[in-house]
């Protein structure tokens, strides 16, 4: 298959450092850039922490199964203590002995155990990954909603300046008895509108900081703000069945579902094996030193094992395993049907948002110049303040829509990386 380029929103980011020390000694914070957030929060993240113990854990489960493989070694000092009728202690005699038992086959249970612990470790591996790049995700999403309401409260500044610059326009020419006083009044409401969507949005931007220090596990830091990014490469679409065949390859939870699938079916052989006899073969060797005198012994012993008063909790345990291997089918089924829905939502978001952010752009560019066209002809008395007004509205909605657009392309670019499970190819 053709292999597709990588998108990777950090490559188009200005870095900055601002060590977390620093921030946290009080000094000035400097501007975050997203690859710094993301590793911040990598580092900070719960999940991230709890996900990498878990790979650790595994990884000691499968050491331990493959013990099994190893001789089992084993020290003993022994006294015998030999006296009279009476009590009396009449000999002591002490001793070493040293054994090396050998487990050579167990019918292939100890086979499975392995297996199932190793998939395990896979399982868990991928896990982490997947981790991660949720957390990639959030972040780089909490990153571009902070800049998107940053925005939001610029556009929300200039449409009071407009109206305050219109507002003291009017009034002048009201002193000069050039318009009549209620010309004042459509600007004075559109005003005071405009000042409350300025302290709305200016909230809105202290809410977007505080989410994203909290997706970087940071507690609130004072003048906490981010670098904005430099305009991204045009990206060239490629066709949906090619993002969800780089799904199917690329998705950490892809191979998470299919190693436990893996470890569920090593867990029902395993269990079947206790269902039956199955054969025992044991070796042992040992040397003893007690009383002077040396001695060695060396043993194989090989039989039929089966666990004759357990045979209802081994019935349960094999119904357990397969249960669980049944259920473990069913999610890789079902993890296949979500991969491809997330992926086709990511496409259309990512589509729908690009050709949003080329129509913004014209629109804006036409309505900027509808405003100055306005202004002009208001300016030499062939305009009306509704003209005006009307003009300002349609720039604002311009402007809001530029910056809508603008980052919900940046933040479906995000979505389609994480739905691919390509997201963080360069972020460590």
């Amino acid at each position: 298959m053709k292999k597709l380029p990588l998108i990777v929103l950090a490559s188009f980011l200005t870095v900055s450092v601002a060590p977390l020390s620093e921030a946290q000694q009080g000094e000035t914070p400097k501007k975050w850039s997203l690859k710094e957030c993301i590793n911040t929060a990598l580092r900070n993240q719960t999940d991230v922490l709890t996900a990498r113990n878990n790979v650790s854990i595994a990884r000691s489960r499968a050491l331990r199964a493959i013990s099994d493989y190893f001789p089992q070694i084993r020290v003993e000092n022994i006294a015998f203590a030999g006296g009279t009728a009476k009590g009396v202690l009449s000999q002591t005699t002490t001793g070493t002995a040293v054994s090396v038992r050998q487990n050579l086959f167990d019918g292939g249970v100890r086979e499975a155990n392995v297996k199932s612990a190793r998939s395990n470790v896979v399982a868990s591996e991928a896990a982490r990954k997947r981790v991660e790049q949720a957390i990639i995700y959030n972040v780089t999403r909490a990153y571009f909603e902070l800049l998107r309401a940053k925005r939001l409260a610029e556009v929300a500044q200039k449409n009071v300046d407009y109206n305050q610059a219109l507002y003291d326009q009017v009034q002048a020419m009201i002193e000069v008895k050039e318009a009549a006083p209620v010309d004042l009044l459509p600007i004075k409401a559109q005003l005071a509108n405009a000042k409350v969507s300025l302290l709305s949005a200016q909230n809105q931007v202290r809410t977007a900081a505080i989410e994203l220090q909290n997706q970087m596990g940071l507690a609130p830091i004072p003048g906490f703000d981010v670098v904005e990014p430099v305009e991204p490469p045009g990206l060239e679409l490629q066709p949906l069945n090619a993002y969800v065949s780089i799904a199917l390859q690329m998705r950490p939870d892809v191979q998470q579902h299919q190693a436990v699938l893996q470890a569920a079916r090593a867990q029902v052989t395993s269990a079947r094996l206790s269902l039956y006899p199955r054969p025992s073969v044991t070796a042992e060797y040992q040397h003893r030193v007690s009383g002077g005198y040396t001695s060695n012994s060396t043993q194989i012993v090989g039989g039929f094992v089966f666990d004759v008063f357990d045979v209802l909790a081994n019935r349960a345990a094999y119904k357990e395993a397969e249960l669980t291997r049944d259920n473990a089918e069913l999610e890789a089924s079902q993890l296949e049907r979500d991969i491809r829905s997330q992926v086709e939502e990511a496409y259309l978001n990512l589509t729908n948002a690009k050709e949003r952010l080329s129509a913004s752009e014209m629109s804006l560019e036409a309505a900027a110049k509808n405003y100055e066209a306005q202004k002009e002809r208001y300016a030499q008395g062939l305009g009306t303040t509704l003209d005006m007004l009307m003009a300002e509205v349609q720039l604002i909605t311009a402007q809001t829509n530029e910056v809508q657009a603008r980052y919900d392309y940046y933040v479906s670019i995000a979505q389609m990386n994480y739905a691919t499970g390509t997201i963080g190819g360069g972020t460590e």
